[in-house]
């Protein structure tokens, strides 16, 4: 044995500290590496994977962009289905439509969790989750159901909730018309509109355009700092501002706390005037305390204010972009709701089925700019089968709606702005199950319904009164390229809304 450590330390003086000191280091982390594998896990194709940090080089060096297009190389070479590890986190990206509908709805089952378990989401909302949006399980279901009843059940007081769109678009058209045709950004009086129809849902009040309410900048920050796949592993400690995100989290949670306690001050059970008063309600009540405790249903008005507010307002913004930049299609949109609607009144839903190019151009809209990228996260709650793998219990699932909305196979020329694509020779609108920027299964966005009604009144009754248009010397909005953070929205730009 003396002999061996002689030779060893004799070894050293000949190479060098540093030349061993390399080889400790490699023969380590290949060590690490064969021992992390789960040979009982039939992994699908992907990335190569360093110690500790994973695939986020990688990641890093392909993201600089921040386009819904990064990854698209790795698709090409791994496949539809690809398995990355990020960090300790293991995350399973689906490519296709195929995929993604054997996963969300074959496999819902399995594949409906949402992966509180990693550092951010434990942090915001408890390893248990909470609300609509974060919780899983049974609660999660019980949740959902009382959502979307109590979304259907509220009348907003004396008035439906397409009237208050309609009521509000109005005020959008009279907002604009201030600009006098001068070039101007349409980003702050969209969300205004936008957050305006949640703030009557949730809070049972509106804001005038001059007054921006507390919650919007607070929103918008953090809807600019999400940095994909990162948040979901415990590497976000150390690569995102989180005293950043966790002080803005705290402020918006205050400040619906703060609208809690003044609807409490004038609360009637006998008069639901809000989603707000519901809470209190239900809370009241006691039923199924273990489901309707204050931190679920809270988190129920926070994901209604954060999934209606930013989503529908950055679809519209992309809006706005392909009408400049496809003026043909604008003009054909506007002679449509010239002939249905008119000048005298505001488009209702009801229009819609007589308005196929506009449908069209909307369903274009959606797939052209879809501004859930990667949807929100699922995870395994049982070990599962995909595309022929096995994914463990425990494993992130993405499901890329952006490329299943920018696949060549389905779409031709998927990078073009072609309405004409949702209409058959017949001029009628062509469904597809292909177009699912709302995701699919029972996660499907539980807002649907509104940011579809949403954007066909709001985008109707802005053509209806405006044309839109590139201002002098300036360059056209890019319609392909785009901010990639939480949702994918537009960079700023300028139009100038003339009066037709």
């Amino acid at each position: 044995m003396a002999n061996l450590v002689q030779g060893f330390f004799a070894y050293i003086s000949i190479v060098g500290p540093p030349t061993v000191l390399i080889f400790v280091v490699v023969l380590l982390l290949s060590l690490w590496m064969l021992s992390s594998r789960n040979p009982r896990v039939n992994w699908p194709p992907g990335p190569v994977c360093f110690p500790v940090v994973g695939c986020l080089p990688q990641l890093m060096i392909i993201g600089r962009r921040r386009q819904p297009t990064d990854l698209f190389p790795w698709y090409e070479k791994y496949g539809d289905i690809m398995h990355v590890r990020i960090g300790e986190q293991h995350m399973i990206m689906l490519g296709s439509h195929e995929l993604i509908q054997e996963a969300f709805v074959k496999n819902a089952a399995t594949v409906s969790a949402r992966p509180t378990w990693t550092y951010l989401l434990k942090h915001i909302v408890g390893k248990d989750g909470a609300g609509v949006l974060l919780k899983s399980g049974h609660a999660w279901k019980e949740l959902r159901r009382f959502t979307l009843s109590s979304l259907r059940d509220l009348g907003l007081g004396r008035k439906s909730l397409q009237e208050r769109i309609q009521d509000e678009a109005r005020f959008l058209v009279q907002n604009i018309e201030d600009e006098n045709g001068k070039p101007f950004s349409p980003r702050f009086k969209i969300s205004k509109a936008v957050s305006n129809i949640i703030s009557i849902v949730v809070f049972g009040t509106r804001y005038d355009y001059n007054d921006t309410p507390e919650m919007l900048p607070v929103l918008e920050e953090l809807m600019q700092i999400g940095e994909g796949a990162l948040t979901l592993t415990d590497l976000a400690r150390f690569f995102l501002p989180l005293k950043k995100i966790f002080a803005l989290i705290d402020k918006f949670y205050s400040l619906v706390r703060q609208e809690v306690e003044r609807h409490r001050q004038s609360f009637d059970p006998t008069d639901i005037r809000d989603f707000i008063d519901l809470f209190i309600k239900v809370t009241q009540e006691g039923q199924d305390p273990e489901i309707y405790t204050e931190w679920n249903v809270f988190r129920i008005i926070i994901d209604l204010y954060l999934a209606g507010t930013d989503t529908t307002s950055n679809t519209l913004r992309w809006s706005l972009i392909h009408m400049v930049n496809h003026p043909d299609v604008q003009k054909r949109v506007q002679q449509e709701i010239d002939q249905v609607v008119g000048q005298s009144r505001v488009a209702k839903m009801e229009d819609k089925a007589r308005m196929p190019f506009t449908e069209a151009a909307i369903l274009e809209i959606f797939r052209m700019s879809t501004v859930a990228t990667l949807g929100v996260p699922h995870a395994t709650s049982e070990t599962t089968k995909l595309g022929g793998y096995t994914i463990p219990k425990g494993t992130v699932i993405l499901g890329d709606l952006y490329r299943v909305l920018h696949d060549k196979n389905s779409f031709e020329e998927p990078y073009k702005f072609k309405p004409e694509r949702w209409l058959d020779g017949d001029g009628k609108v062509i469904k597809s199950d292909k177009l699912i920027p709302f995701s699919m299964g029972p996660r499907l966005c539980l807002g649907k319904g509104l940011a579809e009604m949403e954007s066909f009144i709001f985008f109707t009754t802005l053509l209806q009164n405006f044309t839109f248009k590139v201002p002098e010397g300036e360059k056209p909005p890019d319609g392909v390229k785009g901010f990639n953070a939480a949702t994918f929205s537009p960079y700023d730009y300028n139009v100038c809304a003339v009066r037709r």
